[in-house]
């Protein structure tokens, strides 16, 4: 489990650099339209990690979502093989992974324009508006996604100018500083906590893309992403549910009105016995608390479980991990 992201600027030889660099290491080259067709095969989506304005959610909370997309699918990659990660959004998503190596490539200006050209066949002028809109659309996507810009040079490990440094030259400084970061030495991780980390990652990826309500159904009732989840696995081993059938008041104003009531998210009709999922922050998960406890205090003959997000997690990884 060896990670390598490369992030370069438009022009400086940097997707070369990196494909030539996963071919010597026999690492699986990840590039932004891999994961974009990963994303549009597996969930229908069309969204872009290029920074086309009409397609990269842009609004605050819709682009951490999609952030944490990205980081549930590279991370379920990474459980299973060696990367090389090429302007994914990886040096943010694996910054606190030790066996990693961050690398940025860049070039001067002319320097980057002058390859366009002999590239592309381009004049100078087409050459330097087409650097100028392409680093405009890969900062774009960073920092509405990620919220934070490429070019800080704290964040790498390794920066290469390719203005001084051919292409061989770049690609055999990444070997020797994987070599001395001795990423080959971690290893593969257990199959238990692959399964586990791959399990944790689809619940993740199930909230951020219900949360993105690009393809949300209409028919269901569930008001968060780990209902819809829980349901499924209750359907899948045939136990029969209601969702949130009865509200309980937990205790009335003055004038006797329910000033606070209770809606348990899961009855589970053959075990008489409700559900109440708290998949969330902790604030609410103490309100929660105090409304089952309430509950508990109003009504004794109902019987109702509570289930923390680690509760949640493990009792779907106890009936879906592959044994080792």
């Amino acid at each position: 489990m060896a990670i390598v992201t490369v992030s370069h600027q438009h022009g400086s030889h940097g997707e070369a650099i990196a494909a030539e660099a996963a071919s010597r290491l026999g690492f699986s080259l990840v590039t932004p339209e891999k994961v974009e067709d990963v994303i549009r095969q597996r969930y229908r989506l069309h969204l872009s990690l290029s920074g086309d304005i009409d397609r990269v959610p842009c609004e605050n909370h819709a682009s951490k979502i999609f952030a944490n997309l990205i980081s549930a699918l590279l991370t379920d990659m990474a459980l299973l093989e060696d990367l090389v990660v090429v302007e994914c959004g990886g040096q943010f998503i694996f910054r606190a992974f030790p066996n990693s190596v961050h690398v940025r490539i860049i070039a001067p200006r002319d320097v980057r324009a002058h390859n366009l050209m002999a590239e592309r066949g381009l004049t100078f002028e087409a050459a330097l508006a087409e650097l100028e809109e392409e680093d405009r659309r890969h900062q774009r996507f960073l920092r509405s996604t990620f919220r934070r810009p490429s070019d800080t040079p704290e964040r790498y490990d390794l920066v290469l100018n390719t203005g001084s440094l051919e292409t061989a030259h770049s690609v055999e400084l990444i070997l020797q500083a994987v070599m001395l970061k001795k990423l080959p030495d971690y290893g593969l991780v257990s199959n238990e906590t692959v399964q586990r980390a791959k399990l944790r990652n689809q619940i993740r990826l199930v909230r951020a893309l219900s949360r993105l309500a690009l393809r949300q159904r209409e028919t269901e009732p569930f008001a968060h992403p780990s209902e819809r989840v829980f349901a499924r696995l209750l359907d899948f081993y045939g136990i029969r549910w209601q969702y949130e059938p009865r509200t309980f008041p937990l205790e009335y104003d003055a004038e006797g009105k329910v000033a606070e009531a209770f809606a348990p998210d899961f009855y589970l009709p053959d075990s008489d016995l409700y559900v109440e999922l708290t998949t969330m922050k902790q604030s609410l998960v103490t309100k929660k608390n105090r409304k089952v406890k309430r509950l508990k205090e109003l009504y004794p003959d109902i019987k109702i479980r509570l289930l923390y997000q680690k509760d949640f997690e493990d009792l779907i990884f106890k009936y879906t991990a592959t044994p080792s």
